[in-house]
């Protein structure tokens, strides 16, 4: 005999076209955007050998994760991701929160935390020269409300810790490890969600190159700037993690190079991608936290500050602010936080800085000596560098 369908599968049937929905939902990233974008097409794998529906985070101030203001596709093109990705399923996190909200009977959950061992501590007997994993205390209603998982309304009955070990990590064998215990069902039967809260700053995944494509919208204004000043030099100062007292002379040296460079090639117009808050918010990284006077007087050298200190050296910088990128909602209440820290023009500037004539990135003492943002420029410009006809891929000034 036939069953007539229950409300919550009819819901079910709602949102992922079947009885019973299965969702992946790796819901907060502990990186920053460029290597977050890495973190999230790792899961990809995960959903395919579990056979789940990937959730995809809200983004904003550089970060994917549940907490964030804005949906995925702020950031990112969906579209052209699921073309990326024919296989996997993907469902947003608005939907998935539709979802819980929907169903008469809470859906039953299990949240994975992912750990790499040995960061920043001395090895302490708590933690193994292996992978493993580890059943683990469930969240309080504090917790909860602090990872943002408090929104759903989900029953989580298991939660368990993923650990790195702090050998060097087999990839393939952590993916196989996930993969096995995350399928192991709940006395119930299969669980519906399985939430994953990532604080490994490691990819604890196979690696997979392709970048998940950014929203047309940040392709469009990357344009105009590109189409604006070409040809240019792009220049990536990360000033955090640079020696502060070291800033004012390698504001100087930056400055003779250019010169050195735009004599040399006649090139006239020069991009900075910088950390630094050139709009007086907070600085464009969300680690850089001590923004001294040496840092303010490497920014008065450059003549970011209106003052040209010395007219001979005038350069003229262009960045973001400049060039009045995403004027349309920069002044938007509802993105303010976004422009005021890190965020979505930190992906402006990388597209920009991929595009430039000639690339430059800041030396040893003067900034962070390797960034992912950075090598992700690289990478980027090694793949156009004859097509566009680069000087460079990247050279230190």
């Amino acid at each position: 005999e036939i069953h007539p369908l229950t409300e919550d599968e009819k819901i079910n049937i709602k949102y992922c076209q079947e009885k019973t929905c299965k969702f992946l939902f790796p819901y907060s990233q502990v990186e920053q955007e460029t290597r977050a974008n890495i973190h999230i097409r790792l899961y990809t794998q995960l959903a395919r050998s579990l056979n789940r529906i990937l959730v995809l985070s809200n983004v904003g101030n550089s970060k994917i994760r549940a907490c964030s203001l804005y949906p995925f596709d702020f950031y990112y093109d969906l579209k052209a991701f699921q073309e990326d990705y024919p296989g996997i399923r993907f469902v947003t996190q608005n939907e998935f929160f539709q979802w819980t909200k929907e169903r008469k009977i809470q859906p039953i959950a299990q949240h994975s935390q992912m750990i790499q061992d040995g960061l920043n501590k001395p090895f302490s007997s708590g933690q193994s020269m292996t992978m493993r994993v580890n059943e683990s205390s469930k969240f309080g209603s504090k917790r909860k409300k602090s990872v943002c998982i408090d929104k759903f309304n989900i029953n989580i009955t298991n939660y368990k810790q993923f650990h790195t070990g702090i050998s060097k990590l087999d990839r393939e064998a952590m993916l196989k490890l996930v993969t096995n215990t995350l399928k192991i069902p709940s006395i119930t039967g299969e669980y519906e969600a399985i939430m994953i809260l990532d604080t490994s700053p490691a990819e604890i995944f196979p690696n997979i190159t392709k970048v998940i494509p950014y929203s047309p919208y940040i392709i469009e204004e990357s344009k105009k700037i590109v189409n604006k000043l070409m040809p240019y030099i792009a220049v990536h100062w990360r000033m955090e993690r640079g020696q502060s007292e070291l800033m004012p002379k390698c504001a100087n040296k930056l400055v003779k190079t250019l010169k050195n460079v735009q004599n040399q090639y006649g090139i006239k117009n020069v991009y900075l991608a910088t950390d630094f808050p050139l709009n007086g918010g907070n600085p464009q990284s969300l680690t850089f936290h001590n923004i001294s006077s040496f840092h303010k007087k490497a920014i008065e050298i450059l003549g970011l500050d209106g003052r040209f200190i010395n007219s001979s050296d005038h350069i003229k910088f262009d960045t973001w602010i400049s060039m009045d990128a995403f004027s349309q909602i920069k002044n938007d209440p509802k993105y303010e936080t976004e422009f005021k820290g890190a965020g979505i023009h930190g992906i402006l500037d990388k597209i920009v800085c991929i595009n430039a004539k000639y690339f430059l990135r800041s030396p040893k003492g003067c900034g962070r000596k390797s960034s992912t943002f950075t090598k992700a420029i690289s990478i980027e410009r090694q793949k156009l560098k004859d097509q566009h006809d680069l000087i460079n891929i990247d050279s230190f000034w």
